[in-house]
């Protein structure tokens, strides 16, 4: 009787649910990019008046159960989006859907790309670029351009003009002294990938002076076509990558190619670029035709002659889509580019494959596979020195100025420069879910780099240090970097029963190999008239060498959800390297990191959505490789073996990020402000030592400071159908200072100079420091420091100078900041425009010195001159305040991008058989307003420029104007 009674009591429960359930229903639904099918994960949905609300799951699906019949508006809210409404009827018993299908409306444009995981959930910022909606707006000539002036911190700028050129690409300012690299780590697709910007082969055995480009250096990301990416994520720093160990302290760029689209037909995208570089015509040699040449005649400006057209030509070819078991992407691409100083071209070959089977619910397999051949033929910088710094003068007392060395413009345009390289990208990544929630995710993936490179100087030409005898360089360069990478990850529901506490527990570990080996033959002295063949040289030379090294590392990560407003992330990574000392040992790197998103009903009308976040994390990056080595001794003038030191440490860096994001007027403006503290606790550098060989030896003993702001804002400021506008605008601000030189820094003084209002400068005292080498503690790291004037001489014409050097200026700028804006006119027709700007920073020009001063061949100096072109008081004492190397500001605001674009009306395009279709008008580089006595204010000696503190302006060529016109369209 008693079972009985439980079991009637139990079916009258089951009755009573089942009924309450039969009068009410259910809302799902989808919610996808409208411009690539992505699904939008953690897209949030409620419906208006009621208080229930979900957010969408890995697949970008929701479900709202229990829902009364009637009426209801379900509304969408993801940031980058803006807000999306639709109106839904709910019936008993049944479930009503509503599919969202987002267009890109306020973020998209400039700067965060909403793709990518759940944002609520994260304390540090994790900014990134979506590809598709910018490609249109302006279509991006590489992957260093894209994140150019879109992401507050991140300074991505071309230092050198030549095509393929090596750009500077950091994260956060200058930490280092130089010992370790300030790029950050790249990944495409999970893979590590070989970024080398750097000049190589020039300090090679046998090899002539001059560099093979100037040091302008290729950049290995020019080989990555940008039609290929999806977006690019960024993490900033060590309290964002702290899981990267010791390849995480610069940050880390993950890079993401395309993927296709579930059970959708294939989808065929065509573009084509035709366009022109043109250098800007801003060279200081407009008055050159006063003087006269060696035969006579008036001297040609530059801007006349050197300064060419470049073609542009870009066509690529894409295909996606997929059923519901496997999805592909397949791109094709070629390129051909010429530089506007000529030699210099490239010829870009690029091929990807991308798949994704689902042999079942529980298995995915990912598989990505990207080809390219680039070959270019690089700038000799020295053809742009000589034009613009040597001209050929018949004048009285003037210096022999057949170019540097005795080589003409002639000579160096003659120097044939040929890289060949020949790259594969891959990886396979197998994802298993035994269960809900539990996922196992492994990847094994491989970058692989064949470089050729060959140099001619063709014999019966002179070339400095080599006479006429000719050299021939023939070298390969062999980078290889395999990665494998475990994840296994529980999502958890509850914690011992409790419903308002859920989480992820991640752990995993990953296994790097690298390899390099570079490879160089040099021929020297050619018979007269002959082939120039290695086997008739005079003279061989071979030199290589092998860099091998492997790390491993392994982190468990936790993340605690307590309620739908407040995250808890705590992590810890152990890492080994192969560059780090014997007692070095294994590395810890930790991290933790809070956020918070106030409730929506607590928050005033006007703001939709507030988020607090904090972050620590701590990271490293690799030593030098501790290699026995020789260096040159400047004291005894001869070379000196360095012993190596096997007691090397990362140069750790720990930071703190804190932070607040800001939705307002139901997301049209999105407000994101972020500050950060970093202390690098052990840098390199050399201690002060008596024997010349310890001198060399870096030792673990700096502390570095690095400090700074960030700030975005997205607003769309007009979302009508006729007319749309969206603006983006980002400022930074970094500083960084010197808080220690070690035990063996010397007590010092540094002379403290007020600049009066004549414009000479005074001594007004000292400020007592510690000094080792040319830095001072609490100074910043990157300070440029140089005599000052002191007084002037009339009737001798003569400057006077400081006796001491004081601070002019930091290599670095302080401030930066861009400004974005997109307007939609209609359905057809949009502009949009980028201003970047840069403040704080200053330069050794010596393009300047050496125009004024060395060759008298600028315009500040010939202005000066008289009718008969002979010097004046006022040209001498032009030329004698140049006896001193000038330090220049490099402040500037640059007009970086503008365009113009017109979709095709869909009736038109269907008439020809083509789908979306767009042609874009778009400039990139146009223009900057300066005050720097200089060509361009970005623009740097060398690429080579690991530790990012030179401030050398050399012969640097500026970096051409882009005009381009594309077509894109969809079958």
């Amino acid at each position: 009787m008693r079972w009985f009674m439980i079991t009637a009591v139990a079916l009258a429960a089951q009755d009573g649910t089942a009924g309450l359930a039969a009068q009410t229903g259910a809302v799902t639904g989808v919610v996808t990019d409208a411009a690539n099918g992505h699904s939008l994960v953690e897209a949030a949905i409620d419906l208006v008046g009621t208080g229930e609300g979900r957010f969408t799951d890995a697949h970008g699906r929701y479900l709202i159960g229990n829902v009364p019949g009637g009426e209801y508006t379900v509304r969408v809210r993801m940031p980058g989006y803006g807000v999306r409404t639709m109106e839904v009827t709910v019936s008993a018993g049944s479930t009503a859907v509503a599919d969202f299908q987002l267009e890109v409306g306020v973020t998209g444009q400039a700067g965060i790309c909403p793709v990518r995981p759940p944002e609520r959930k994260i304390g540090v910022s994790l900014p990134a670029v979506c590809l598709d909606p910018l490609g249109e707006a302006v279509p991006p000539g590489g992957l260093g351009q894209i994140l150019e002036g879109r992401i507050p911190g991140v300074r991505s700028i071309g230092t050198n003009g030549g095509i393929g050129a090596g750009r500077e690409l950091r994260i956060r300012g200058t930490d280092s002294f130089g010992y370790t690299r300030q790029r950050p780590m790249v990944l495409v697709d999970g893979v590590r990938i070989d970024m080398n910007k750097e000049e190589w082969g020039a300090d090679m055995k046998g090899v002539t002076c001059c560099d093979f480009s100037g040091g302008a250096g290729l950049d290995r990301l020019t080989d990555f076509n940008p039609e290929e990416i999806d977006r690019v994520e960024v993490l900033k720093g060590p309290a964002a990558a702290a899981l990267f160990g010791t390849e995480g302290s610069a940050g880390v760029i993950k890079v993401f190619t395309k993927r296709g689209r579930s059970n959708t037909p294939a989808a065929v995208t065509v573009n084509a670029g035709l366009g022109f570089n043109r250098l800007r015509a801003n060279l200081p040699t407009r008055l050159r035709p006063r003087l006269t040449g060696q035969d006579g005649l008036p001297l040609p400006d530059p801007n006349q002659y050197l300064i060419e057209n470049g073609p542009i030509n870009d066509y690529g070819l894409t295909v996606q889509g997929g059923g519901g078991d496997v999805t592909y992407f397949v791109a094709g691409g070629f390129a051909n580019e010429e530089g506007s100083v000529k030699p210099n071209d490239r010829r870009r070959a690029n091929l990807r494959v991308n798949l994704d089977l689902a042999p079942s619910q529980k298995l995915h397999v990912g598989v990505t596979s990207g080809r390219v051949r680039n070959r270019i033929r690089s700038l000799q910088s020295h053809v742009y020195g000589v034009a613009v710094l040597y001209p050929t003068i018949e004048e009285e007392g003037a210096p022999d100025n057949h170019g540097f060395g005795g080589v003409t413009a002639e000579g160096y345009r003659a120097i044939r420069i040929v890289s060949d390289t020949d790259r594969w990208t891959g990886r396979v990544q197998v994802t298993y879910s035994p269960g809900p929630g539990f996922t196992h995710q492994l990847t094994l993936g491989a970058d692989r780099v064949s470089e050729e490179k060959t140099r001619t100087l063709p014999q019966g030409r002179y070339y400095t240090f080599l006479g006429e005898g000719g050299e021939r360089n023939a070298g390969s360069r062999e980078s290889r970097k395999y990665t494998l990478d475990f994840l296994s990850t529980y999502d958890y529901a509850s914690i011992l029963g409790a419903s308002f506490a859920s989480g992820s527990l991640a752990v995993g570990g990953q296994a790097y190999w690298d390899e390099v080996s570079t490879m160089m033959v040099t021929g020297r002295g050619f018979p007269e008239g002959g082939r120039m063949a290695m086997a008739a040289a005079e003279r061989t030379f071979v030199d290589d060498t092998v860099h091998e090294e492997r790390s491993r590392g392994v982190f468990v990560l936790n993340r605690l959800d307590l309620g739908d407003n407040l995250s808890l992330t705590a992590a810890v990574r152990v890492d080994e390297h192969p560059a780090l000392g014997d007692s070095a040992g294994a590395q810890v790197y930790p991290k933790a990191n809070v956020a918070y998103t106030v409730p929506g009903p607590v928050l005033p009308a006007a703001i939709s959505r507030v988020r607090f976040r904090g972050a620590y994390g701590l990271a490293g990056k690799p030593p030098p490789r501790s290699t026995e080595r020789e260096v040159f001794d400047s004291d005894s003038r001869e070379y000196v073996t360095v012993p190596a030191n096997w007691d090397l440490e990362p140069e750790k860096k720990r930071e703190v990020e804190a932070g607040i994001d800001i939705g307002l007027l139901n997301e049209r403006i999105g407000v994101e402000l972020t500050y950060y503290d970093a202390l690098v606790l052990n840098g390199l550098y050399p201690q002060r030592a008596a024997d010349p060989v310890e001198h060399f030896r870096p030792e673990n003993s700096m502390e570095i400071m690095n400090r700074g702001f960030e700030a975005a804002v997205a607003a769309s400021l007009v979302d009508g159908p006729a007319l749309s506008w969206n603006m983006n605008v980002t400022y930074e601000w970094n500083r960084n200072r010197i808080i220690s030189l070690g035990p063996d820094a010397l007590d010092d003084s540094m002379p403290l100079y007020r600049r009066k209002d004549d414009g000479f400068w005074e001594h007004v005292g000292w400020r007592y420091a510690k000094r080792l080498g040319g830095w001072w503690e609490r100074e910043p790291l990157d300070n440029i420091y140089y005599y000052g004037l002191a007084g002037y001489d009339r009737e001798e014409n003569r400057h006077k100078w400081t006796s001491h050097a004081f601070f002019k200026g930091l290599a670095q700028p302080m401030h930066m900041g861009s400004i974005f804006s997109r307007v939609r006119i209609g359905n057809h027709l949009g502009v949009s425009f980028q201003f970047r700007g840069e403040v704080g920073a200053s330069m050794q020009n010596w393009d300047r010195w050496y125009g004024v001063r060395i060759t008298h061949s600028h315009d500040e100096y010939v202005k000066h001159l008289d009718d008969r072109g002979r010097p004046t008081f006022k040209a001498d004492s032009v030329q004698d305040y140049h006896n001193l190397r000038v330090v220049d500001k490099r402040d500037h605001i640059r007009l970086q991008e503008v365009s113009l674009s017109y979709t095709v009306p869909k009736g038109m395009a269907g008439m020809l058989g083509l789908g979306r279709t767009t042609v874009t008008l778009s400039g990139y580089n146009l223009h900057w307003w300066d005050d720097c006595n200089c060509q361009d204010p970005n623009a740097k000696r060398y690429a080579a420029d690991t530790g990012g503190i030179s401030t050398l302006v050399f012969i640097a060529l500026p970096q051409p104007r882009r005009f381009l016109m594309s077509i894109r369209t969809r079958f």
